[in-house]
């Protein structure tokens, strides 16, 4: 996850959240993610595992973005530390 900060991202570890079952609840319900097209953030998941921690944009079935994956569904776009690109789409 980045934080802004003085013009500088920060990573910041989430491995606390991840093991506390209270914790990871509290994160996956209290914070809204967007399910249309968007850049950055934390991607809107319909089945876990979208891939946090290097999503750089996702693309929803919407009629601005025209598109549509499947039934409704978010297309995901990866970029890992090495510059591979990816992709992987998640639909209802």
């Amino acid at each position: 996850m980045r934080r802004a900060g003085k013009g500088h991202g920060k990573i910041v570890g989430l491995a606390a959240v991840n093991d506390d079952e209270a914790a990871t609840d509290a994160f996956f319900h209290d914070f809204a993610c967007n399910m249309g097209t968007k850049v950055g953030g934390y991607p809107y998941e319909i089945e876990h595992g979208a891939g946090r921690h290097d999503v750089v944009f996702q693309v929803g079935s919407e009629e601005k973005a025209g598109w549509m994956w499947g039934d409704n569904g978010i297309g995901y776009f990866f970029r890992a530390p090495d510059g591979q690109w990816r992709w992987d789409c998640q639909f209802y």
